[in-house]
């Protein structure tokens, strides 16, 4: 049975303990927000299950603790960004700040990354520009753990994509996918806790489909969603992330969890669109509410209640996780009190 923390003592715990090891309360602030949106959201793959590996990155110097980020080159509507090794939730969300000002002057605004880490939920970069009346668009490229479409072994990464878009207030369109037919977050979790998984998700060592998630742990393959669509996707991020940015470019990545102690060189991309540079905000919502009524007003195949838009799950998620509390797996909760002892950082479920 999970155990539910509050998210109140959830952040004030992973925020303690990052100022413990030497995160300046900016970055705490922005690290530990990526966390509990992950959580909230139900996106648990890249919440709080995370931040104990996280933490062992700053511990061991994988990731800078007080990085120094800056700007490479800049144009009108364009930066190319230095991450320094740092975490990535604060490298991108420097990022994101400087997309959302550049569409702001000039309509449209692109911003690139280098040498920066794994940046948790794609969604939380691209959720901050829609709050800013833009189309926001947030990806990343990640070290291979992802087969080519046709291939039987580690070749790209899953490289997630999210899209968000102005809609009702606190509740924009929302697409956060990853390429592979699930993340490799939710497999590890399954593996964790000792669940098997469906066949069709990973492939084993040997290139054999497996309901066993160990298998993707010990070096086995991810297997692309939709297949040549989802292997299509992915080498496209990895063009706008890693090759256009001058990151690291598939097996240049370094895995994030195995190498503790060593930067990975992750790439990010990023982009905004001024809504207001189109239409007035009001016109675009208006038809956006009608083209998402038309969608809904769809009719149904049997065993379907309703027909759903990007993100809505996960609002829905959120709203009863803000009210009853983020569930924790015992396995995740064991984690998080071994942090708690090594840091004097008490936990419950307050």
């Amino acid at each position: 049975m999970d155990i539910v923390i509050k998210e109140g003592r959830l952040r004030r715990f992973c925020e303690n303990i990052c100022l413990k090891v030497g995160m300046l309360p900016q970055d705490t602030f922005v690290f530990v927000d990526t966390i509990i949106f992950a959580s909230l959201r139900g996106i648990d793959s890249h919440g709080i299950m995370r931040f104990p590996f996280y933490i062992k990155r700053l511990e061991r110097g994988g990731a800078r603790v007080k990085p120094c980020i800056k700007k490479i080159e800049e144009g009108i509507s364009t930066v190319l960004v230095d991450g320094d090794s740092g975490m990535g939730q604060v490298v991108s969300m420097y990022a994101t700040n400087e997309a959302i000002a550049k569409a702001q002057k000039s309509g449209v605004s692109v911003v690139g990354v280098r040498n920066s880490s794994h940046f948790g939920a794609a969604s939380y970069y691209s959720v901050k520009m829609a709050e800013k009346g833009m189309v926001g668009v947030s990806m990343s490229n990640t070290l291979p753990i992802m087969a080519a479409w046709g291939g039987s072994s580690r070749a790209i990464g899953n490289n997630p994509i999210s899209v968000a878009i102005p809609y009702e207030e606190g509740k924009p369109i929302v697409l956060d996918i990853a390429m592979s037919k699930v993340a490799g977050g939710k497999v590890r979790l399954a593996a964790k806790e000792g669940r098997k998984i469906p066949f069709g998700w990973v492939l084993d060592i040997g290139g054999k489909e497996t309901n066993d998630p160990v298998n993707f742990v010990k070096g086995g393959a991810l297997l692309p969603f939709g297949e040549h669509k989802g292997y299509g996707l992915a080498v496209i991020v990895e063009v706008l992330a890693g090759v256009l940015t001058g990151a690291g470019m598939l097996h240049e990545v370094k895995s994030w969890l195995k190498t503790p102690e060593a930067p990975t060189n992750t790439g990010h991309c990023f982009m905004a669109i001024s809504i207001e540079s189109f239409m007035p905000m009001r016109d675009f919502k208006k038809r956006l509410d009608w083209m998402v009524k038309e969608l809904k007003s769809t009719s149904l195949l049997s065993g379907f209640e309703e027909i759903l838009v990007p993100g809505e799950i996960e609002y829905r998620i959120e709203r009863q996780r803000k009210i009853e509390g983020i569930p924790v797996s015992i396995e995740i909760w064991e984690d998080l009190k071994r942090l708690s002892k090594y840091y004097g950082e008490p936990l419950d479920v307050s």
